[in-house]
């Protein structure tokens, strides 16, 4: 499972090649068909991370939330692209570059009250410009639990 720092690592990588960009989307394997129908044709306007988690904006203020989980998969191609694996959920592509994503854990369109409520259970995430150090630290002091396993609770 991609860390955090991974997951910025790619944030990073989709703001430099794929913002500003037009994608046609599609679902090869079928199971986020009604997602890529709503993203095709839009263009790509931002990408955040937080923790573990991927949040596309594209025109229209549509959210798309990826969380790789175990087994996830984000393959990045400029210009030309492979024909997508079997397992491939969603495709975006265009002209100057393609990612295939296969095997998320999610892999959904968030409405903002949505996507509120999930960034209200996750915890700080110290790579984040935004991120509030001392909160964090008020939480450890709280807890009962020892570091290590506060250090990886998502929730805190």
């Amino acid at each position: 499972m991609p860390e955090g720092h991974s997951i910025h690592r790619v944030a990073r990588v989709h703001r430099r090649w794929l913002v500003g960009r037009r994608f046609t989307a599609d679902s090869p394997q079928g199971r986020f068909a009604d997602g890529a129908r709503v993203l095709s044709g839009r263009t790509l306007v931002d990408v955040e991370a937080h923790g573990k988690h991927l949040f596309h904006t594209f025109e229209g203020g549509v959210r798309l939330h990826i969380h790789l989980g175990l087994f996830g998969l984000i393959r990045h191609f400029r210009g030309g692209a492979p024909r997508p694996s079997e397992a491939c959920r969603l495709r975006l592509a265009s002209p100057h570059a393609t990612l295939h994503l296969a095997g998320p854990f999610a892999c959904e369109l968030l409405k903002p009250d949505e996507e509120a409520a999930l960034r209200a259970r996750l915890g700080e995430d110290p790579l984040r410009e935004d991120a509030v150090p001392e909160r964090a630290l008020a939480l450890l002091r709280k807890g009962r639990c020892p570091l290590a396993h506060a250090l990886l609770d998502q929730g805190r």
